[in-house]
């Protein structure tokens, strides 16, 4: 049974190509620590190495004597240091340290391949054994655990070392020519070890991330990614002890850091906004929160229920413009929602069809919820904006044209969206198409809207377009003047046959049959029939 997140944004989904791995903050800071040894130990090693080897062979000192060889045990032991001190200070942030331990697992690869051309042989003849680079390849993959593409190039760079060190020293006449037979032997087991680190850091990682995932959240379990949108991840959970389903979503840590300080400030309070205004609402309507927290890494999440279905903007993309009964039946359960937090003095501010929700919940079909109040605005004195520079609260296709010229609004801003809505459901095209979304934002401060019924393929009851046309009025008074007056318009509309749970369930068991993987009592359709 498939089951969709509630998350306004169009979200790749983890079997497309759009959706990269991201690396869990706790996750981060492990890394850092393990680079912090590795480090430490490579140091150590090279110092120790090299003073047994002045000590125990003194017949080689005289290699010792070469610049390339000092440069070599500088490279080594300078940029051991310099992750060291990096790691000490706190002077960067875990994902920079990450990308700086990328370079020096390479830096450390072509000094391992260039002392390994500096050891004196007999002339005439080739070293004997394998290099110790694909070691250190899988060694560096597995300990430091990084997203697999990652994984991937810093190995084959690392495995490119070895040709790389060995053509600088033939280029400096400082080694003799090998034979095919020992250059393969030679370089190309760090080639496939760099493939099979590939393979093997990339379920290790994946375990990590499973984990620290799962301890992050408190009481939830996230088992699945959902997908992801402008404020973050949603992911289907589990309550650990309940063993109930919820979508958990939640702005991770590392997402703040990437932020100026004044953007990340905005991002956690619209977050947090976001999560208290939706648990004020009670309408059946509305999503319904569960938990709200911040977890140990620092990310907020909060929990709500978990919806099967489908938003508005699928199911036109799928199904194409909808009969006007099941519109307007859709309408008034978004205005039933609207009611509420307009009463409430609350404006959603970005009403647009991936923010409503059609779903199965119990025996109902076409259970309509309304989601993502993180553009809420409570409407008093003095309320800030919780808007980054640059931006624009809502969405350029359903917004009101009070909110485009950044006018004084009120919660018929709304309303205009339902139009927009409405509009949208019966034709299948928003009401205006235009080549950029600041020219779609300038048609409705300026255009004057094409009828429905000219765009529609179905024939529009009495009245349904003259409420969507006063909906879309470019004039707030000019509007149903609140949710609930829009509410009765919509019911006194004589709609001929009207859209019922019989209908409903018809349309779904035919077109989305996979949400009935579990049945529906046998009597249901005698209960959603009129008495």
């Amino acid at each position: 049974m498939p089951v969709v997140c509630p998350v306004s944004d169009k979200l790749a989904t983890p079997s497309g190509s759009k959706t990269q791995l991201r690396i869990p903050t706790e996750l981060l800071r492990k890394t850092s620590r393990r680079l912090y040894w590795l480090a430490l130990l490579i140091a150590v090693s090279v110092v120790v190495l090299v003073g047994a080897r002045h000590v125990l062979q003194p017949e080689l000192r005289v290699f010792e004597q070469q610049l390339i060889f000092r440069l070599d045990v500088a490279l080594l032991v300078l940029s051991s240091i310099a992750v060291i001190l990096v790691h000490r200070s706190g002077v960067l942030p875990p994902a920079r340290v990450l990308e700086l331990g990328q370079l020096f697992a390479v830096l450390v690869s072509l000094g391992i391949a260039i002392l390994e051309f500096t050891r004196p042989l007999p002339p005439g003849l080739s070293p004997v054994g394998v290099s110790s680079l694909p070691m250190w390849i899988l060694v560096f993959g597995i300990y430091v655990p990084n997203t697999p593409g990652r994984t991937l190039v810093a190995a084959l760079v690392s495995a490119c070392t070895g040709p790389l060190a060995y053509s600088f020293q033939r280029w400096g006449n400082r080694v003799p020519a090998w034979d095919r037979e020992d250059l393969i032997v030679w370089f190309v087991p760090s080639f496939l070890m760099a493939g099979w680190t590939y393979f093997l850091s990339r379920d290790l990682y994946r375990m990590e991330v499973d984990i620290d995932r799962a301890r992050d959240m408190g009481s939830y379990s996230l088992e699945k990614l959902l997908g992801r949108g402008g404020m973050g991840e949603v992911w289907m959970a589990r309550h650990r002890r309940l063993c109930s389903g919820a979508a958990v979503k939640l702005i991770r840590q590392e997402v703040l850091v990437q932020k100026t300080g004044r953007e990340a400030h905005i991002l956690r309070r619209r977050f947090e906004q976001e999560a208290r205004a939706t648990a004020r609402l009670r309408s059946p309507h509305t999503v319904a929160l569960h938990d709200f927290g911040i977890s140990e890494d620092g990310s907020f999440y909060y929990a709500m229920e978990l919806l099967e279905g489908l938003d508005l903007e699928e199911l036109i993309e799928r199904f194409g413009p909808q009969p006007p009964a099941r519109a307007v039946a859709i309408l008034q359960q978004i205005c039933d929602s609207l009611a509420e937090a307009h009463g409430q003095g609350l404006i959603h501010r970005d009403i647009k069809p991936s923010n409503i929700f059609l779903a199965r919940l119990g025996i109902d079909c076409d259970f309509v919820k309304v989601l993502d109040f993180g553009l809420v605005k409570t409407e008093s004195v003095g309320a800030t904006r919780l808007t980054l520079d640059g931006t624009t609260a809502g969405t350029p296709a359903y917004m009101a044209p009070e909110l485009a010229t950044g006018a004084t609004f009120d919660a018929r801003v709304d309303l205009y969206s339902v139009g927009c809505i409405a509009y949208f459901l019966l034709s299948g095209v928003p009401v205006f198409e235009e080549s950029s979304p600041v020219a779609v934002a300038l048609a409705h401060v300026q255009k004057e809207p094409v009828p429905p019924s000219q765009r529609s393929e179905f024939s529009l009851p009495p009245g349904l377009e003259g409420v969507i046309l006063r909906c879309l009025a470019k004039n707030p008074a000019d509007r149903p003047q609140s949710a609930v007056e829009l509410l009765r318009q919509l019911r006194e509309l004589s709609l001929g046959e009207p859209w019922t749970q019989d209908s409903a369930q018809r349309w779904w068991r035919a077109h989305i049959p996979e949400v009935f993987a579990s049945e529906l009592p046998q009597d249901v359709e005698a209960l959603s029939r009129p008495h």
